[in-house]
């Protein structure tokens, strides 16, 4: 299995055990391609994802920095960690229909916080939002699956 189908099948079995939010408003959040440190997400942004401009909501511009970034931590360390910070800066809308581009990376990664950025295209490749995250890293080893 390559890293990038073991990052994507990672990703959807804990959205799917955490219910509510995982399965509704990420459940068309699409992994394009992963790499150790680096992973890159497609959404198209949905009516119920939208806020009363019809636009991207801000909320879910930070949940995407909080699980893009995270998967960027787990390709990296084979843990999702816990936030510990987090800081969101919004500099275009996402209209409702069009497709963004997420892309997670791991900027650095110790014995016990991981730090990590995010930043959010649309499909002309201007910048929509960027964001970065700290992570403790006290959490359980994650088994990546590479085989099948």
């Amino acid at each position: 299995m390559s890293f990038t189908r073991a990052v994507s099948k990672e990703l959807t079995k804990t959205m799917l055990s955490c219910g509510g939010f995982g399965d509704k408003t990420m459940s068309h959040l699409k992994v394009l391609e992963a790499t150790p440190g680096m992973v890159k997400f497609n959404l198209t942004v949905e009516k119920g994802d939208s806020n009363i401009y019809d636009t991207m909501h801000g909320g879910l511009g930070a949940s995407l920095v909080d699980l893009c970034s995270s998967v960027a931590i787990l390709s990296k360390c084979k843990r999702w960690g816990v936030s510990t910070d987090m800081q969101v800066s919004y500099l275009k809308g996402a209209p409702v229909g069009k497709d963004i581009t997420i892309v997670g990376q791991c900027d650095r990664a110790g014995k016990t916080l991981a730090f990590s950025s995010c930043f959010i295209y649309n499909e002309k490749g201007d910048l929509l939002l960027k964001g970065q995250h700290t992570k403790f890293m006290g959490t359980p080893l994650v088994e990546l699956e590479l085989d099948d």
